[in-house]
């Protein structure tokens, strides 16, 4: 029995030997191929078993594996995965992965999640962050312009600090705010700096939308932060620095010979109806009013308002990853110098990302942002001054000091206001400065393999103060006593997203989605105060000692909501999604305040069936289909009250004056979005995307007029309807790429219509500068409303405007010429807004060395010119600059001139009133920017102990082409209180720049 156990022990100890035997261990690291750092988390796997380890912090791995020869498998999210054969006991291995630059492009945020590329059901653009900086701005408008088909960004203004104003798909309504909603790290709103971000996601049509239901009515910008890649930590530095000159377009003023000539015109004799006239320049009168010797007094304003301005970026970042924590952290200075003097800006940034893995479970991550900027403003009239003051004034005295100006002035000044602006700027100040928090908590628990939690909360603050200061010594309305104004602006809120998540996979079937609620709430505190009597040198409020005023109001918002999606696939070919959310808003009345936004998209990708696996050419090809609804309610708290001014008195007491009619039924504007799309990889080298859409904006929120019998203009009602239809074509490609040389294009262009229907009756809005747009059944947004101009009478000299008339049934019959401007008839003359607008970007690489230019057009807009109300005014502001007029344009010189272009200076009367005459076209291509870089050879690099080195030159707004007379184009598309949409009114010029950038890596 003994020896029959021992023998039992026997095999049994020898089978475990024998076992043993046939594992051995094998360890290595995991490096990345592009720069030789390890990688922690990496996973490495015994091909074919559930046997595996993650890497650690230093790249290392341990694993047994069978005696001889196996196969082991590693894999990393964003990088190639790799199979490596191995011998069992074998120690060192090295394996090098390769970033998967597919994948990464792949996976896509959308709404509150993310989706990859092949099942996206709806209208989608990404933009990587290598096609986002290289343009170098303080803000993401300006890097996006010319590329994503449909996004028009127009950079309205050069002030230091200005952004840009962006729409997508057109403008959908004629109250409600228009910009896209931006969302970062998947949460409402946020600050975040350019150099941290990663990539933007434009979300255009509903089904992608709808899931931010009444806050996604002008489209959706998800902005992705930076975070983590490998494991060491790296280290990233960038350098900026240049300068930037202000772009005056074709405002080109006269200098002082110039405008010495052109005012002989004022001197011709003629007299309207006399019958003496000789039409001669009366020579002798003119000398004696205009001396000779202003020939010699050439003084540049608008070269001693505006100078060169450096620019500074300076960028630092770290990021990293071990087991359980992945980090990112990035801080940013930006400081600009404006073009016209004592104008600046400056911020600084800093922004830490981190996500803590608990557990296979439970993931938290913290992202805070921070900071800070100030600046300097400008005031509207220094700029005015600055174009229209004649060169025959010297802005300095003997010793180079500003000449202070006003009526009283002994001297002879020319310029017609008696104001010297660069005095003005010189003692007065407009300050601002401003700091701003965000703090984001995020947790992920995976309840099961299929249910996952995840909760995303932000808090926000932001304090802001802004002041206006005029010293008692600048000239104008307080001079001897000064002025100062200050406005403090506090913002807080807070955002909460609670949603359970599910992702199920039985076989051929896939289904995920969610289902939660959301909160936000917000709250704006206002105040302020002025006054006069200041004494000289101080610039606070607490000296003040007359004509003091505070003023302080705030604003609450509370939105709630339900919000759902629900995704399904077959054989990742076929995709259908759905989702509904139901938002609350306190905007409107408590009966009024819920409103549903549904959304269903689906897709087919064609190019996944047997009939095109085969096939060479089409390697992509996807249908694309989308229906949905979004809305808007935002228009400000209470309008749906009936209001009362409490700004008046009555005998020492609060004086209550009727303000606002109530409308207890105001609610939701609604936008019907339908979109279909096609997209299509042809050569593996070619992408198109075509979409077309039709979005049906209802129920809009306007001021409607009321019978005068009820005692108030306008009342807030919903009435009227906005379509806007289009096309968007963006194609993508690869025109050669071999291993030295590469060649990329990207095109954009999109098509966009808008009508308008159902409105109760004309509405006509009219501008501080009387310029007026209509909104009319089967108009037009922003449609221009004045009379026509026709010219010059050849006969008299006169102005000539386009009268109709009309026959009993109010419908234009004929037309007829005038002089007489009262008798002028408004007519529609076109839209501020586009017909069409794109981008053409052109990538090259050589080597080490890469060169990028983009381009941007707009075309079939018009923009009312209201400098030229000024600068080309006949006469009538002899005392103003003038603009050089345009080849082909001729002053009227007496009868039968019919080439003449002008009217006569003595025969002009409301010629500058508004018409036709100062609306041009406003279409323009320009040259956005151009990028050359040269990133030194790794191996130079080494020398130095960075991982990489890339050094570039770049050149901003390098030239624009267009036929617009006056400024830069690119002008305001948001109505105001003294702007409106297309007008164009001595802005801030845009600015050319021109930077040099380092970049290290380490």
């Amino acid at each position: 029995m003994t020896r029959k156990i021992l023998l039992i022990c026997s095999f049994a100890l020898l089978f475990c030997l024998k076992g043993f035997a046939q594992t051995l261990p094998v360890s290595g690291r995991v490096i990345s191929a592009l720069d030789k750092q390890p990688m922690a988390g990496v996973t490495v796997s015994l091909k074919g078993t559930s046997t595996g380890v993650m890497t650690g912090t230093n790249g290392g791995f341990n694993l047994n594996v069978p005696a001889g020869k196996s196969t082991l498998t590693v894999s990393f999210i964003g990088y190639t995965p790799k199979d490596v054969v191995v011998t069992g006991g074998q120690t060192n291995v090295e394996i090098a992965l390769t970033e998967d630059v597919q994948q990464l492009n792949d996976v896509v945020v959308v709404g509150y999640t993310s989706k990859k590329q092949n099942e996206l059901t709806s209208a989608v653009t990404v933009v990587s962050a290598n096609k986002l900086k290289d343009v170098t701005a303080n803000n993401i408008g300006t890097m996006l312009q010319g590329k994503v088909a449909g996004l028009q960004v127009v950079n309205s203004s050069g002030a230091p600090g200005s952004t840009a104003e962006i729409r997508l798909r057109g403008v959908s309504s004629v109250n409600a705010n228009q910009s896209p909603l931006f969302v970062v790290d998947g949460i409402i709103g946020g600050n975040y700096d350019p150099n941290d971000v990663e990539s933007i996601t434009v979300l255009k049509d509903a089904g992608a939308t709808a899931l931010y239901g009444s806050q996604a009515n002008a489209g959706v910008i998800i902005v992705t932060t930076k975070s983590a890649k490998q494991g060491e930590t790296r280290f990233e530095a960038k350098i900026s620095t240049g300068f930037r000159t202000a772009d005056f377009g074709k405002l080109n003023v006269m200098n002082s010979n110039e405008l010495y000539d052109y005012q002989k015109e004022f001197y011709r004799d003629y007299i309207p109806g006399a019958t003496d006239n000789t039409y001669k320049i009366d020579l002798i009168k003119f000398y004696a009013e205009r001396p000779l010797s202003l020939r010699n007094q050439d003084y540049n304003w608008s070269k001693e308002s505006f100078k060169s301005a450096p620019v500074y970026n300076f960028y630092l970042s770290a990021s990293g990853k071990t087991e359980k924590n992945d980090y990112y952290v990035g801080a940013s200075y930006y400081k600009e110098k404006g073009t016209f003097i004592n104008t600046n800006f400056e911020r600084v940034n800093l922004r830490g990302n981190s996500t803590y893995h608990f557990s296979k479970k439970l993931d938290v991550t913290n992202n805070i942002n921070l900071s800070a900027s100030q600046g300097k403003s400008y005031d509207y009239m220094d700029m005015y001054y600055s174009f229209l003051n004649l060169p025959w004034d010297n802005p300095y005295d003997a010793d180079k000091q500003p000449i202070y100006v006003d009526g009283n002035s002994t001297f002879k000044w020319w310029s017609r206001d008696k104001i010297n602006p660069i005095h003005t700027v010189k003692n007065s100040e407009h300050s601002y400065k401003g700091f701003d928090v965000n703090y984001d908590l995020g947790i992920n628990y995976r309840i099961t393999n299929w249910l996952t939690f995840a909760s995303t909360n932000r808090v926000s603050a932001s304090f802001n103060k802004g002041s206006n200061y005029v010293s008692p010594l600048a000239a104008g309305t307080y001079h001897g006593t000064g002025y100062i104004d200050e406005l403090n602006t506090l913002n807080y809120g807070v955002i909460s997203n609670q949603l359970f998540k599910f992702d199920f996979k039985m076989g051929d079937h896939a289904i995920n989605g969610f289902v939660g609620g959301a909160f936000e709430s917000s709250r704006n505190e206002y105040s302020g105060a002025s006054g006069k009597g200041l004494p000289e040198g101080l610039k606070v409020l607490n000296v003040v000692s007359n004509n003091q005023l505070v003023n302080g109001y705030y604003n609450k918002y509370i939105l709630q909501s339900l919000l759902s999606q629900v995704n399904y696939s077959f054989k990742n070919k076929y995709f259908l999604s759905g989702s509904y959310r139901y938002d609350g808003s306190s905007n409107f009345a408590p009966s009024k305040q819920y409103g549903g936004f549904p959304s269903v998209s689906a897709a087919w990708l064609a190019s996944s069936e047997e009939f095109l696996a085969d096939n060479s050419v089409i390697n992509n090809l996807k249908i694309r289909g989308s229906y949905g609804l979004t809305g808007t309610q935002d228009i400000g708290a209470s309008r749906y009250l009936g209001l009362f001014s409490l700004t008046t008195q009555y005998n020492s007491l609060v004086g209550a004056v009727p303000y606002q009619l109530a409308s207890p039924n105001l609610t939701w504007e609604s936008k019907r979005q339908i979109n279909a799309g096609i997209d299509i990889g042809l050569f593996k080298r070619v992408n198109l995307t075509v979409d077309v859409y039709r979005n049906d904006t209802k129920d809009l929120l306007l001021q409607v007029s009321q019978p005068l019998s009820v005692g108030f203009e306008t009342k807030w009602e919903n009435a009227g309807t906005v379509i806007n239809k289009g096309i968007e074509v963006g194609i993508n490609s690869t025109n050669i790429k071999t291993k030295d040389f590469e060649w990329t294009t990207d095109f954009t262009i999109n098509f966009n219509n808008n009508k308008l229907s159902g409105f109760p009756s004309d509405i006509i809005k009219t501008s501080s500068s009387s310029i007026s747009q209509i909104y009319r059944n089967g108009g037009n947004l922003f449609e221009f409303y004045m009379p026509k101009w026709l010219g010059v009478d050849a006969q008299t000299g006169a102005p000539v405007w386009e009268k109709l008339i009309y026959n009993n049934e109010g419908k234009a019959v004929a037309s007829e010429k005038t002089s007489d401007y009262s008798q002028a008839t408004n007519q529609e003359m076109g839209s501020a807004l586009p017909k069409y607008q794109g981008g053409f970007n052109n990538s090259f690489r050589y080597k080490n060395f890469n060169l990028r230019v983009s381009t941007y057009f707009n075309y079939g807009n018009k923009v009312f010119s209201n400098n030229l109300r000024y600068m080309m005014n006949d006469g009538h502001e002899p005392y103003y600059n003038q603009i050089k007029l345009p080849d082909g344009a001729k002053i009227w010189s007496g009868p039968g001139d019919t080439q003449a272009t002008e009217p006569s200076p003595q025969n002009s009367a409301n010629s500058t009133e508004t018409s036709s005459r100062y609306l041009k076209d406003g279409s323009y291509f320009t040259i956005r920017n151009i990028a050359f870089n040269y990133t030194l050879p790794t191996a130079w690099a080494n020398k130095i102990a960075m991982k990489g080195v890339t050094v570039g030159v770049t050149a901003d707004n390098v030239v624009t082409f267009s036929n617009f007379l006056g400024q830069d184009p690119q002008t305001t598309i948001t109505p105001g209180a003294f702007v409106m949409p297309g007008v164009s009114d001595f802005k801030y010029p845009n600015n050319r720049q021109y930077l040099l950038t380092v970049n290290f890596n380490f």
